[in-house]
């Protein structure tokens, strides 16, 4: 037996080690793809050895936000989860979306207040009034004028919050005979918003249908499937149920999701074309996902050795600021680099470079923005 406390039958507030690090292998893995990316997209070879077959593990850096995603349904359900299954109070509404939006809030404004302060000294672009309006707000993408985000990651912050001023109303539906109802309703809804919005931009570029059909009605699928996965392992819990090798669902979720991104390299540009993948893809890569996220909770010895280490631990604690700043600095970096460098020494340049940078204005983020505010919030909260 492992010391983890079981959070489905004692304690559903306390840190589950392991999810903690994969939170900050997410960070990570979209740091990766954004560097790869600004390189030139290199393929990335070893000695006579074609090094993860292309670069795919890079390419698809950008499925980090599909694992934060469920990931965050995962755990802001565990309370919730709680009240429905064994009688605890029910989460104060107010309460929590308060210290969502603390928890976003803070970070996301001091970033932007940089860059603003950066665009007043003609470094960047300065927002027009209505802009600057909308990106208080995160106002990005939404109503008949679009507004885009001054930095590219913050199209994901709106579709986060929005799932967070949904769960409470999403949360009575974990009842044991309404869940099928509610995961049924999500992959339909996802799936005809993702057909329709297909249709009526189909002739528009990728750029623009990456735009419309990734807002979160085409999102909630796998955000109610990392929700569920959270109630099921609240369930087992209070029944004292837990796999004996819990390493194996980790093995099963990893051939999973290894199969699931197979698939997608093989459509290839088939698939921003209509490919039926397009429609299905973000539900099949949280279902596959679901068995790592629960062995992570049920602290496997592998997934626990990989992922509770100190130094991922801290990562995924400094997750929220590598996300928002790893661009900015790739950014900054890229026209430093000589235009002679063929793009894999560019890669592993910018890499050197932008990984400690990353890093360390992360941590500066969490130890003097976002630590004050989470150290404000009682502890089943935070």
């Amino acid at each position: 037996m492992n010391s983890q406390p079981d959070i489905g039958k004692t304690d559903p507030y306390a840190e589950l080690p392991a999810l903690t690090g994969l939170r900050g292998f997410a960070a990570l893995w979209v740091l990766l793809y954004h560097v790869w990316a600004m390189s030139g997209a290199p393929a990335l070879r070893m000695p006579g050895v074609d090094f993860l077959r292309g670069s795919a593990f890079l390419s698809l850096g950008w499925a980090g936000v599909d694992l934060f995603f469920c990931l965050s349904a995962f755990l802001l359900v565990l309370p919730y989860a709680r009240w429905r299954y064994s009688g605890a109070r029910r989460p104060d509404s107010g309460r929590y979306l308060m210290r969502r939006a603390l928890r976003i809030y803070p970070a996301y404004l001091f970033q932007l207040a940089v860059l603003l302060a950066f665009a007043a000294f003609g470094i960047g672009r300065m927002p027009g009034l209505s802009e600057l309006v909308a990106h208080l707000f995160m106002w990005f993408y939404l109503g008949w004028t679009w507004v885009a985000p001054m930095l590219g990651v913050w199209f994901t912050l709106p579709i986060e919050f929005a799932f967070y001023l949904m769960l409470p109303f999403l949360a009575p539906l974990l009842d044991r005979r309404r869940w099928t109802w509610l995961l049924s309703g999500a992959l339909a809804t996802s799936i005809a918003y993702r057909y329709f919005a297909f249709i009526a931009y189909s002739g528009e570029p990728v750029s623009t249908l990456v735009i419309v059909i990734e807002r979160l009605p085409g999102r909630i699928d796998q955000f109610v499937i990392g929700m569920l996965a959270g109630a099921a392992f609240v369930a087992a819990g209070l029944r004292g149920w837990r796999p004996r090798r819990p390493g194996l669902w980790l093995c099963a979720g990893l051939a999973g999701l290894m199969l699931t991104c197979a698939t997608l390299l093989f459509v290839g540009d088939a698939y921003w074309g209509g490919h039926p993948l397009l429609f299905i893809w973000h539900a099949l890569f949280s279902i596959s996902l679901v068995p790592v996220l629960l062995a992570c909770a049920w602290a496997a010895p592998s997934a626990m050795a990989m992922l509770a280490n100190r130094p991922m631990r801290h990562l995924g604690d400094i997750s929220f600021g590598v996300y928002l700043w790893h661009m900015p600095v790739v950014l900054a970096l890229l026209p430093l680099l000589p235009q002679t460098w063929s793009p894999v020494a560019r890669f592993w340049a910018l890499l050197g470079l932008v990984l400690p940078a990353s890093l360390l204005i992360a941590h500066i983020s969490y130890r003097f923005i976002e630590r004050p505010f989470l150290n404000r919030k009682p502890k089943h909260l935070s």
